[in-house]
């Protein structure tokens, strides 16, 4: 009888040589967090002038009918509905079929109950759809309507970009996923973003909110339901495209 020895990466618990790996994944984390923070921290700086400016230049005409589908395309990264059409593609062409799928589906739903709640703790209002109808960038209301604003939002919160959110998060989940395309799921993530921030629809530190959270939760909820799926990945370098 032949005595088949495991490899070592199908054991990620015990196995010595998936420490190194581990803390390197917290090194990115947490470099990340700390780069998205001064990103805000500058985003913050820069929102008055650029809500202004977008409301004064008007750089896209939303009654342009040929501009109104256009944005109504470079919205789609940041559309639940949207999400879930990719999950069904994955599902059925991704070699990780259910995994691929449910990664993503937990992604969005999971950024989705987070952007929510945050929007709903922070009470900000969209450039000129405020109190005041000016631009107010550090104007916060926490907690509008009370518990009651927590199941029924009030209309035009915007910190951070549920848009924005939704496609980072859809962005980090395929670019783990499938690590050849993960410049273009980013870039079409970015896109979508710069579209709610030329829209006025949002403040330049909503998306980068935005964008951080969905970075952050993408990642986290894919690699770990690739770890409980499957235990050839490794950390930081996707899964392997055969």
């Amino acid at each position: 009888m032949v005595n088949v020895r495991k490899s070592p990466l199908q054991s990620p618990i015990t196995n010595r040589k998936s420490r190194p790996v581990s803390r390197s994944g917290a090194y990115v984390r947490w470099t990340f967090i700390v780069l998205w923070i001064v990103a805000l921290i500058a985003a913050f700086a820069l929102d008055r002038r650029i809500a202004q400016w977008v409301h004064d230049a008007v750089p896209v005409n939303k009654d342009a009918r040929l501009t109104h589908r256009l944005l109504f395309v470079l919205k789609l990264p940041g559309v639940f509905w949207f999400t879930l059409a990719i999950a069904a593609l994955l599902a059925i062409f991704h070699r990780r079929r259910f995994h691929a799928a449910l990664a993503l589906i937990l992604s969005a739903g999971a950024v989705g109950l987070a952007y929510s709640i945050i929007k709903w703790i922070a009470g900000r209002h969209r450039p000129f759809k405020g109190p005041g109808r000016n631009v107010d960038p550090f104007g916060f209301h926490p907690f509008p309507r009370g518990v009651r604003g927590l199941f029924d939002p009030e209309n035009a919160l915007c910190f951070p970009s549920g848009h924005a959110s939704l496609a980072f998060a859809t962005a980090m989940c395929l670019g783990i996923l499938m690590p050849r395309g993960r410049w273009v799921f980013f870039t079409i993530a970015l896109i979508t973003a710069a579209e709610r921030v030329m829209e006025n629809a949002h403040y330049l530190s909503d998306v980068v909110a935005g964008a951080g959270l969905g970075t952050l939760l993408g990642w986290s909820i894919t690699r770990e339901v690739l770890r409980r799926g499957v235990f050839d990945i490794s950390v930081g370098r996707g899964v392997a495209e055969k």
